[in-house]
Parts: structure tokens; sequence; C-alpha cells
């Protein structure tokens, strides 16, 4: 017979520890999950923390512009800005009145003169400045374009053009002496200007303006007086004097 086997012992502790490496693998999934958790629950706070800081500097939070504060309630807000503009063709801050059909440009004179919208423009002109009542002012400024005939010289349309304008704008053109008065540039474009006067010391007076814009396009600038006195006449040379290509 076989002498008895001695009893197989677990070895001492070997139980617990098996014990504790599979409760440390069973465990370590659902560690594994907290993290995930945890790491999306961060992620997702940071997002909404960005998105709540955009839209507290946005236009719509409380501080827009990066934090800076609201003007002043007194200060300058922009209303009132374009009262007189029309559509695709306003003026500019600081009097400026851009034309962008005949492609012209000039500092609109002070006090007293104001430019009209696009529904109070006759159809043959672009921009329409008065002097006075709008309805039936002492002196204008208008600006327009025509093309111009082929191989026809500056200085016979650009007298051609004056008379064509002012007899739209005024009864008695008979009495207007249109004269020449030279050629010119206005940014780099030839134009050539000419003179227009009613004789006498209260007069008409008036100065027209033809700019060649490329491929015999012309754009030009007409002002007449008929009662604004000295103040009004300054004031045509002065806007003529700014005249600009856009």
């Amino acid at each position: 017979m076989y002498a008895d086997e001695p009893d197989r012992q677990e070895p001492r502790g070997g139980g617990d520890e098996r014990s504790r490496r599979r409760k440390v693998g069973e465990d370590e999934p659902a560690r594994k999950v907290t993290l995930a958790i945890a790491l999306a629950v961060t992620f997702v706070f940071v997002l909404v923390t960005a998105a709540g800081v955009g839209w507290f500097l946005s236009d719509d939070g409380p501080f827009p512009g990066g934090g800076t504060s609201a003007p002043d309630e007194g200060s300058p807000t922009g209303e009132g800005e374009g009262d007189n503009a029309s559509d695709g063709d306003s003026p500019s801050p600081e009097g400026m009145v851009e034309d962008p059909r005949s492609g012209l440009t000039y500092q609109l004179p002070g006090e007293g003169w104001q430019r009209l919208g696009d529904d109070e423009v006759p159809p043959e002109y672009h921009s329409y400045a008065v002097y006075g009542a709008a309805d039936d002012p002492d002196a204008i400024i208008v600006t327009g374009s025509e093309q111009l005939h082929a191989a026809e010289p500056m200085p016979v349309a650009g007298v051609r053009l004056a008379v064509e304008s002012l007899g739209g704008l005024v009864t008695d053109i008979a009495s207007l002496e249109v004269e020449p008065s030279g050629g010119t540039e206005v940014d780099g474009s030839p134009a050539f200007g000419v003179a227009v006067d009613g004789g006498g010391e209260d007069a008409s007076y008036g100065r027209f303006l033809l700019v060649e814009t490329g491929d015999r396009n012309g754009a030009f600038m007409l002002g007449i007086n008929t009662a604004g006195g000295d103040e009004a006449s300054a004031a045509i040379d002065e806007a003529f004097a700014s005249v600009g290509v856009l």
C-alpha cells in the first residue's frame, strides 16, 4: 500500500492573493469607465465655459468689443448717419459726396447745402445738391455721365455737354455765356473745364467739368448759382477744387 500522501495545503496567503488579483482585474474596467466619464464631463465643461466667454464678449453680450465699456450716453452713436443717403449712392462722412455711377466724388459745401435723394434727382443726373430750398434752390451742383462721341475732342465735348446740362436746369440759357476754361487733370484722368457767366454783378455764375474716365466714358460735374450771391459762388468753387475720381 502506498504511504499516505501528505495533505496538499494551499500556500499561505495564496487564496487571498488570487482573490485580490481577481478583484483588481475586475475593478480595472470600472476605473477606466469612471476616468472616461470624468474626462468627458471636463471636456463638456470646457466647451460650455468657452461658449459662455464668447457670448460674454460678443455684440450680444454685456461687454461687446472684447470687454470695452459701452459709449457714454452723450457720445455720438451714429444715429442719423445717412439721413441724406440714397441706395448705393450715399454721401460719405464729413460731407463727401460719392457718385459711383459717374465715378466722381467731391466735398459738399458747408451750411445751406443739402444733397437730395435718388428719387428727387432728374433722370439725366446721378447726384443733386442744392443751396437753399429744395423745391426752388438758389444754386445747385449735379454730377452725371455721358458716352463721348468717337474722336470728339475734349473741348468740343465739354462745351456741348455743358450746354445740354444747363438746358435742363436754367430757363433762360440764352442769357448765359458758356466758354472753355482749359484742359486739366483729375487724379491723373484727362479733364476739361467750362466757365458759365450770366454777365453783370448779380448774374448767374457756374462751372462745368468733364472728366474722361476711360473707353470714351465721360463723367461731368456742373455747379450753377442763380440767386445765392457770392457765398454760393465761392461754395461752388470750393466743391470743384475738391473733385476726385473714385
